[in-house]
């Protein structure tokens, strides 16, 4: 048995709006290991927060636990495999995620860990499993730090997937799916990637140093073909593209609308994208074939600001985006960051004010995190920015960088100022009105309002 977990931890977004979705990272290893014929088990404690007890009762039988972890997870995942190592010291512990693909030593050289997943680890766990099962070394498993006899022994990374048609698609049967919520209200989309890589390298995202800066894309086919699985075995309702940027290719994106279209699915979705890879043909496709919403990184109204991010967009392509989206009957869900090291307070009144100008359906306001890996990251260090160094801290929701014109106490008043500010605007509150969804909005604010 092979038993994957994800902890329950200090996650800003699950913590303060109530948002939790299946893990999908894990859903895709278990498929893979399960493809390989291994009983494999997924236990989602974000969301179903067992007592320890029950935890070890799920995972007694498990010969390999694999626990993933981001930044703000880290700690916790540590926290986890002690825990299990101390009453169950013959399971093979494996901890894996972003977090830990950056900062491989940092986990390995704890004792209750006994090998680091670095990168995309649908190969490399199974490696792993067929390895262990026939009891063979691991030396030559790509994609591997693990200990042997006392010695801590680097594989070397392993190769990007390139054909990611070949993966079997996520086991989500093996999740509690009626646990996870969106402000309290059972979820009712499902997740989904229909490509890894970003080659736009936004020097505060560490997801296109993960998962490469190359654009690696399933066919339109494959994706239509999860789309149809789940809408025929989870009659899901609504998808979530969850790629850094879905509409990279405007062929591909074209192509998935036409094959959707052609199967007559009927099927709401969303996705993630960016202001200067739209145009308003590829919108209307985009909505014919059931896109309702699509969320841009704007980030600040500020020039120089998005200059520090490397982030290559200026404000009237931002403005012509939300326009040529709002026009196409698609929502808008808008992003901002707050709290870069050089940003002075005007620059972020700034950027609030240009948030309610441009009048999204939909904002999100988080503090600048410096993620390790990214390029923000290794400028903190080397020039003594970090507030914090226990990245329980890293939620995005905290400064844990320093600013030089503002404290950390301004900033944090700031960002509930910014929800405040969006959520309580006449315009945003009459259209919600309009939409009959008052009660949700009341959810937002009553949970930002809410002290620390």
């Amino acid at each position: 048995m092979i038993t994957l977990i994800n902890p329950n931890a200090n996650v800003e977004v699950v913590k303060r709006l109530d948002i939790s979705t299946p893990p999908l990272g894990l859903g895709y290893l278990a498929a893979m290991l399960r493809e390989r014929g291994f009983k494999v088990k997924i236990i989602d404690d974000l969301v179903e927060r067992l007592s320890f007890s029950d935890l070890l009762s799920k995972i007694k039988d498990a010969l390999i636990v694999g626990i993933t972890s981001t930044t703000p997870t880290f700690n916790a995942a540590l926290r986890y495999a002690c825990a299990i190592k101390r009453r169950l010291p013959d399971v093979f512990i494996i901890l894996g995620g972003v977090h830990a693909t950056f900062m491989p030593y940092k986990a390995i050289k704890s004792e209750c860990v006994d090998a680091v997943c670095m990168g995309e680890g649908e190969y490399t766990l199974a490696e792993i499993a067929e390895k262990m099962e026939a009891e063979e070394s691991l030396r030559d498993v790509k994609g591997l730090i693990y200990k042997e006899n006392g010695k801590i022994i680097n594989n070397g990374p392993r190769e990007f997937i390139q054909n990611l048609d070949a993966l079997p698609f996520p086991a989500f049967d093996l999740m509690p799916l009626g646990k996870y919520t969106v402000l309290g209200h059972r979820l009712e989309q499902f997740p989904m990637i229909t490509s890894r890589g970003c080659p736009f390298g936004c020097r505060y995202c560490s997801s296109s140093l993960f998962l490469g800066r190359k654009f690696r894309a399933r066919s339109p086919e494959n994706v239509v073909d999860e789309i149809e699985w789940l809408v025929a075995d989870f009659k899901a309702k609504q998808i979530a593209f969850g790629d850094d940027t879905f509409t990279f290719n405007k062929k591909r994106v074209i192509r998935i609308c036409d094959e959707i279209l052609k199967r007559k699915l009927e099927i709401e979705w969303s996705c993630s994208s960016r202001v200067d890879t739209i145009s308003r043909e590829l919108l209307e496709k985009m909505r014919k074939a059931g896109c309702v919403a699509i969320y841009y990184g704007v980030e600040s109204a500020s020039s120089e600001v998005l200059k520090y991010y490397k982030k290559r967009i200026n404000l009237e392509k931002v403005k012509e985006a939300v326009k040529l989206t709002k026009k196409a009957g698609i929502e808008t869900i808008c992003s901002f960051i707050i709290g870069s090291p050089y940003e002075k307070k005007e620059d972020m009144e700034a950027t609030l004010n240009f948030a309610l100008k441009l009048n999204p359906d939909y904002a999100q306001f988080s503090i600048l995190t410096p993620y390790p890996g990214t390029d923000i990251y290794r400028e903190a260090k080397e020039k003594g920015l970090l507030l914090s160094s226990n990245f329980d801290d890293y939620t995005a929701g905290k400064p844990v960088l320093k600013n030089i014109y503002i404290s950390p106490q301004e900033i944090m008043k700031f960002l509930k100022y910014c929800y405040l500010r969006f959520y309580l605007s006449p315009k945003f509150i009459l259209r919600q009105i309009g939409k009959k969804r008052i009660g949700i909005i009341l959810d937002v604010i009553r949970k930002v309002s809410q002290k620390e």
